[in-house]
């Protein structure tokens, strides 16, 4: 006999269940009967205690068509789980796609002790009990199982019907037609030749409320039932190939030779726009594959995938497998069994990729590694670079981290060798990096454009060469301020300004996402005399249109949520059917136009003020990554950056390209102040709709966390104070790690019982947004 620890779909906890044949392997997917419905489960453990002072239910069976995980899967997800503080069944929800979720069955059924809660009498209840399950009965069966005069009543009553066969049948229709039967009527007749009816079919054929009630009265009873479906046909057949190899330069030759010879598992690969990374990545994935070995490579963005798509296609044929969040629950159920059945061995993706159950894995890549996108910001807020770490620990595999501007605690890792670190300083084909000019605003008069940024794209038009402009702020403008009254748009549910999109003529709250008809009038005073503050990429849309008649694309959040825009957005930018293309921060990661020459970065200030540790960094990272994707073939590259604040010296380290020269006077920063990463850090948010009871709560909690071997920051507001109507504050927690780890021990023995007072409390462990 054996024990296993299970967790139940649909539950928030582990529960006990037994074997007496021992045959179940962790991992697997079974059924068991929890609460008297049969349930799925996964298999999390074989337990070791043997005496339980609750009764131990048997597990029922094995689900044969549905996805078996193996232990190292497992584990790694109740370490998320752990690590992370979040409850199990988010880790499961976000890791597993939906439609390879457990599939249910349902059907109302209508018990025959129904009866007996309904206000019957006696012989009437002991009547329908004996009826409901026979269409008639034998007369003289009858008389002895119902006394005579009872039996004289009803056949007066035209209730029992007998035929001339001597069979009794009872009128169920004539029964429930009397009035005081009347709400129950029509659904008891629609059971007499129907034992179990599909929850689809009664809620299609009777009002929500009339079944409810009778649910409340437990007269109907909605089981639900596992089916089995058949995850595992594949009828394609894969167009499986390995290209012609790439020639590599001796620098990226030996940063392969060396990765394929180490017995490190972390690898750090920092090297400059343009120097060849992916053609390293991919001689790996190559190498890896012919010994029939796998590898998942994660990019930040979806608007990367068809970028990569394209070149891994030309490459590897079908072996790969796409997953991101713009992709079909069918597609992605598609791509997991290719992958799981070990079909396809490369996995290309965004953040969640990291739980693609690739075969014989060998490498993880992770390319851009220092975009906060991989930092996931809704439960479970797990970072896949860190999961990525914590895979490859489990699967014996490699994880490689590339980037030309590396996260900072990453950049220290290598530099103190817990990641091995190696070095690009040279771009592919010996290409030059592009010229950088920073342009002090507050001397020119026009503040969208400066003159040196509008002469350089007049002479890059000229020469039919193609233009990125940046600017990390989507819509026409963050705001809109009546000159006559001095009102400004603000969201009714959100502390924030509305902003104004142009191309919908509407006002929008980015936070809850309410929207308003623009009327082009202040919604005080009515005066159509309006400011419009805090341009956006459709404003810069706009003005460029003014001074040039050519083709303009605009890639922001908002154009990008139609299917497939990314990949179409790409390839018409590549086969130059757009000269210009305006964006937010997406467009800023490792796209490849070998017709850019132009950058222009409008107000390159907009993070560096934001109060936050990381702010230089983001910085830092975002306007030398846009630079990069000038000049990345055999032309000339320029970069035009706008600021007011050119003395700044994280402009002249990007003008520069020193990267060296800042992380220096960051991690010094970094170091004296004890942040990451010389420190673990937790957020703790609060939020409810009552501004007291959330002052009460915090304030509460905040008392009963206070401990001296970590840095706890008193309560403050968060920099948007109101999101969707509730109020929100933040506990800020700093510590060593070994502390940390402890700390978050105590808060989760804390949260047990502590009184919320319907209050939200989220916990972000190494929280990358603090807004």
């Amino acid at each position: 006999m054996r024990y296993y620890k299970l967790f139940v779909d649909g539950t928030n906890s582990f529960f006990t269940y037994l074997d007496k044949d021992d045959k179940f392997n962790i991992g697997d997917r079974v059924v068991v009967n929890f609460r008297n419905q049969e349930k799925g489960a996964f298999v999390i453990q074989k337990e070791q205690e043997q005496k339980f002072d609750f009764k131990v239910l048997e597990i029922k069976r094995k689900l044969e068509n549905e996805l078996s995980f193996s232990e190292n899967y497992i584990e790694l997800l109740i370490w998320i789980s752990n690590y992370y503080m979040c409850n199990f069944s988010q880790v499961i929800s976000t890791a597993i796609p939906k439609e390879l979720k457990i599939h249910y069955n349902e059907t109302y059924s209508l018990l025959v002790s129904s009866y007996k809660n309904l206000d019957l009498s006696n012989e009437e209840k002991e009547i329908l009990d004996y009826f409901y399950s026979k269409e008639s009965v034998n007369k003289e069966t009858l008389r002895k199982k119902i006394d005579l005069e009872t039996l004289k009543k009803y056949i007066k009553e035209e209730l029992l019907i007998i035929d001339k066969n001597k069979k009794v049948s009872f009128n169920f229709e004539k029964y429930f037609s009397m009035e005081k039967k009347k709400v129950l009527e029509n659904i008891y007749k629609y059971f007499l030749s129907k034992k179990k009816i599909p929850k689809k079919t009664l809620e299609e054929k009777f009002e929500k409320k009339t079944i409810n009630k009778l649910i409340n009265k437990k007269i109907l009873f909605l089981e639900k039932n596992i089916y089995e479906k058949d995850n595992y046909k594949i009828t394609e057949d894969l167009n499986k190939k390995i290209s012609t190899d790439i020639v590599l330069n001796k620098e990226q030759e030996k940063i392969v030779k060396n990765i394929e010879i180490s017995f490190n598992k972390y690898f750090l690969i920092k090297g400059v726009t343009g120097s060849g990374k992916t053609e390293i990545y991919i001689r790996l994935i190559k190498n890896a594959l012919i010994k029939n070995k796998g590898s998942i490579f994660l990019v930040p963005e979806i608007s990367l995938t068809p970028q990569m798509k394209n070149r891994f296609r030309k490459e590897f044929g079908d072996e790969i497998a796409v997953l991101h969040s713009n992709i079909s629950d069918s597609e992605k159920k598609k791509e997991w069994i290719y992958i799981e059945k070990g079909y396809k061995k490369i996995v290309l993706g965004a953040r969640s990729a990291i739980f693609a159950p690739v075969k014989n894995l060998e490498y993880i890549i992770i390319d851009e590694e220092h975009e906060n996108t991989y930092k996931q910001d809704t439960n479970p807020r797990y970072n896949a670079k860190y999961v990525a770490i914590k895979k490859a620990m489990l699967e014996n595999s490699k994880v490689i981290f590339g980037s030309a501007t590396p996260d900072i605690e990453s950049y220290f890792l290598g530099k103190n060798k817990k990641f091995q670190l190696e070095i690009l300083n040279k771009r592919f084909n010996d290409s030059n990096l592009p010229e950088v000019e920073i342009v002090d605003m507050k001397a020119e008069e026009n503040n969208f454009f400066s003159k040196k940024l509008l002469q350089n794209i007049r002479e890059t038009l000229l020469r039919k060469e193609q233009i990125i402009i940046l600017l990390n702020r989507k819509g026409y403008s963050t705001m809109i301020q009546c000159k006559d009254c001095g009102h400004i748009e603000e969201c009714d549910h959100c502390s924030i300004k509305l902003s104004y999109y142009e191309s919908t003529q509407k006002l929008k709250c980015n936070y809850c996402g309410k929207e308003i008809k623009f009327t082009g009038k202040c919604s005080k005073c009515g005066s159509h005399n309006l400011y419009y503050g805090g341009k956006g990429t459709e404003q810069i849309e706009e003005k460029l249109k003014e001074y040039f008649d050519v083709s303009i694309i605009r890639v922001d959040s908002e154009t990008t949520k139609e299917k497939n825009f990314y990949e179409k957005a790409y390839f018409d930018f590549l086969n130059k059917k757009y000269d210009i293309m305006i964006g937010t921060q997406m467009i800023a990661k490792g796209l490849h136009f070998p017709d850019v020459t132009l950058v222009g970065v409008i107000n390159a200030d907009l993070i560096l003020n934001f109060p936050d540790f990381r702010a230089s960094e983001k910085t830092f990272q975002l306007i030398t990554q846009v630079a990069g994707r000038a000049g990345r073939e055999n032309k000339k590259g320029k970069v035009i950056i706008q600021t007011y604040q050119p003395e700044n010296y994280i402009m002249e380290n990007i003008k520069n390209s020193d990267y060296d020269s800042f992380y220096k006077k960051e991690i010094e920063m970094r170091e004296l102040l004890e942040y990451p990463p010389f420190s673990k850090t937790i957020n703790i948010g609060f939020s409810s709709t009552d501004e007291k009871i959330l002052e009460e709560v915090i304030n509460s909690f905040y008392k009963l966390i206070k401990r001296d071997y970590v840095e706890i920051f008193p309560p403050n507001k968060s920099l948007v104070y109101k999101v969707k109507d509730r109020y929100r504050k933040n506990i800020f927690i700093k510590g060593k790690k070994e502390k940390i780890n402890y700390f978050k021990k105590e808060i989760s023995r804390i949260l047990e019982n502590f009184d919320k007072k319907n209050c939200r409390i989220v916990i972000d462990v190494d929280p990358i947004n603090l807004i």
